[in-house]
């Protein structure tokens, strides 16, 4: 099959006037202009008329399980009020609503311009509702726990699920010890020698809120008394004195060069661990903004080396799972970004978040994960008319399938 297009995006620098990218099975076996292609590749052509070709989204931090939480969980100033919220509604979610919320969050990720997802999730039910998924996924086994009984629980069904799994083209397994604050050090060390034996990526949220600095330095604050209010006992909770990043240093995990969410309030010091260690950053633009958080250091850890890319959050602190609009929240809020870069942040970024290989640009033996964007082609650069407002994304492709289709898109 040959997808047809005004303009085809191979990177963030290379724009093809009457793009063309021709697909053989699960990868792309060329990119080029029509003109050039046409009587090499005998194949059915698809013209998407006015739109752009270009590399699929990845979203590297989601949380599918929480889809059905949209419009259920109430706003509230403080973070911990929230997750107090999610944790006591999620403890009563079963399979079914799993299932379903998994189902209904691959179909908005994709109607999104998502064709690759890194999914926190914690629940061990839906799994093989998400493995059988037409995206691509990197999926976190999430582990939580302070106390010490917890920990032999813990680490047991982690190992279990592991060994349950098998990795496929679109399936990769990894994981995730939560948070400092509702995860005890010998967990995160447990992740953290899994990840190294198995060769599995961790990522870990962290750095979220000015709460958890508070908690991690004297154990005192909303952390804890959302646990408090859990039931969870602080007895051998011993502040480390330190800040989230720095804790996450004295227990090895930037060695495993981690997938980091949030990072919304760092120290320059923070940055510069990060820079040396060689760590990615997920960060959530609409989430940061619906917490009210202060100005995220994006800037800062671009210019010193880190490794930024994008992510939604879920539905219970986002207003869509579409990385298409996280795309245009960016372009609107974060003038100082080029669009550009802002491709670059929603594609190869994200691959080298994930730590996958061969996606996040058209080029030849890539995977062949692309989406279609409609634009106005009203002259502006072509970079512009994409983070604008009017863009919509035609078509999703995730290893050579369609797996989501505009309805006024006629293929």
């Amino acid at each position: 099959m040959i997808f047809r297009a005004k303009y085809a995006i191979l990177n963030d620098r290379t724009i093809i006037e009457d793009g063309a990218v021709v697909l053989c099975g699960s990868k792309i076996r060329e990119v080029g202009r029509y003109t050039e292609i046409r009587d090499l590749y005998p194949a059915k052509v698809v013209d998407l008329g006015s739109a752009v070709i270009m590399p699929g989204l990845v979203n590297t931090h989601t949380h599918l399980e929480l889809t059905h939480h949209k419009n259920l969980v109430n706003h509230y100033a403080r973070f911990t009020d929230w997750l107090f919220q999610i944790t006591t509604r999620s403890n009563c979610d079963d399979c079914q609503q799993i299932n379903q919320a998994i189902l209904d969050g691959i179909q908005l990720s994709l109607a999104g311009g998502a064709t690759t997802i890194g999914n926190i999730h914690s629940s061990g039910k839906g799994l093989e509702t998400l493995r059988n998924s037409q995206i691509r996924k990197v999926v976190f086994l999430e582990t939580l726990g302070l106390s010490s009984h917890v920990f032999a629980d813990e680490s047991a069904r982690i190992s279990k699920t592991l060994k349950s799994l098998r990795n496929d083209d679109l399936f990769t397994t990894a994981v995730t010890p939560h948070a400092p604050y509702s995860t005890s050090a010998n967990l995160y060390q447990y992740c953290a020698e899994i990840a190294k034996s198995d060769q599995l990526h961790l990522s870990t949220h962290i750095a979220e809120t000015k709460a958890e600095i508070e908690f991690l330095q004297y154990g005192t604050g909303e952390f804890a008394e959302l646990l408090n209010m859990l039931n969870i006992s602080l007895d051998a909770w011993n502040p480390p004195g330190v800040t989230p990043i720095a804790y996450l240093r004295k227990l090895g995990i930037l060695d495993l060069q981690p997938l980091l969410a949030h990072c919304n309030y760092l120290t320059d010091n923070d940055i510069d661990l990060l820079a040396r260690s060689g760590s990615s950053v997920a960060f959530c633009p609409r989430s940061h903004k619906y917490f009210s958080h202060t100005n995220h250091s994006i800037m800062r850890l671009m210019a010193a080396g880190v490794n930024v890319s994008i992510g939604t959050d879920s539905l219970a602190s986002n207003w869509s799972l579409s990385m298409l609009d996280e795309l245009k929240f960016l372009a609107d809020n974060y003038e100082e970004l080029l669009p550009e870069t802002l491709i670059s942040l929603l594609t190869i970024n994200g691959t080298r978040s994930l730590k996958l290989k061969y996606i996040g640009k058209l080029e030849k033996n890539w995977q062949a994960d692309l989406i279609a964007i409609g634009i106005s082609d009203d002259g502006r650069p072509v970079f512009d008319q994409i983070c604008d407002q009017a863009s919509e994304n035609l078509m999703t492709v995730v290893a050579g399938t369609i797996c989501y289709r505009n309805e006024n898109l006629e293929i």
